[in-house]
């Protein structure tokens, strides 16, 4: 029960925690991409309650825990790595189509396309690491535990873009979107 209540006040904590690092900004800086810094200690903090709650979600015992948690650890890093590389290029690849620089394109589609499939490895070298640490059960626990908690994450994100003053919040329609072919007439 102890344990229980400590976990909870923890969670409580770190979610307070992501709350007051927003509120701490200078107004004027919201609508800025956040520094790697940030980023990095926002991913610790996200990695930090992933683990918290996945010990609990697979009922691990120490030994598990402490073969599980590193390799993790060292998978999400990678993850974190490529797909800041995909952040840039889509960043990229706005750029090129909004200034009909059309040389660059295939070049970061290429760039795009091999991300993508590095993130596919990571996916089944992960998955297959994982598959020698945890029985049967917590597989599949694990399985419902990322969907729900990458779910529960993705939650919690956007109501923080929503309660961010009016005036800083960027609107989609900002970005001009591709040029789109006309429909054909119907018949």
């Amino acid at each position: 029960m102890v344990e229980k209540m400590f976990k909870i006040f923890f969670v409580v904590l770190l979610v307070a925690g992501f709350s007051t690092v927003s509120l701490a900004e200078p107004q004027e800086d919201i609508e800025k991409q956040p520094s790697k810094e940030q980023m990095e200690k926002v991913r610790k903090r996200i990695e930090t309650l992933k683990m918290w709650r996945l010990s609990d979600a697979l009922d691990l015992d120490e030994k598990t825990s402490t073969s599980l948690f590193p390799l993790l650890s060292k998978y999400d890093r990678k993850r974190a790595e490529i797909e800041q590389s995909l952040r840039g290029s889509m960043k990229d690849l706005r750029e090129s189509l909004r200034e009909k620089r059309e040389g660059n394109l295939k070049n970061i589609l290429d760039k795009l396309e091999e991300n993508h499939k590095a993130l596919q490895r990571i996916k089944e070298e992960e998955w297959s690491e994982i598959k020698k640490i945890l029985t049967l059960e917590q597989q599949a626990r694990f399985v419902i535990f990322q969907q729900e908690f990458e779910r529960e994450i993705r939650k919690i994100i956007a109501e923080a873009r929503e309660k961010r003053p009016e005036r800083f919040r960027k609107e989609k329609t900002e970005r001009p979107l591709p040029q789109e072919r006309p429909l054909p007439p119907e018949r």
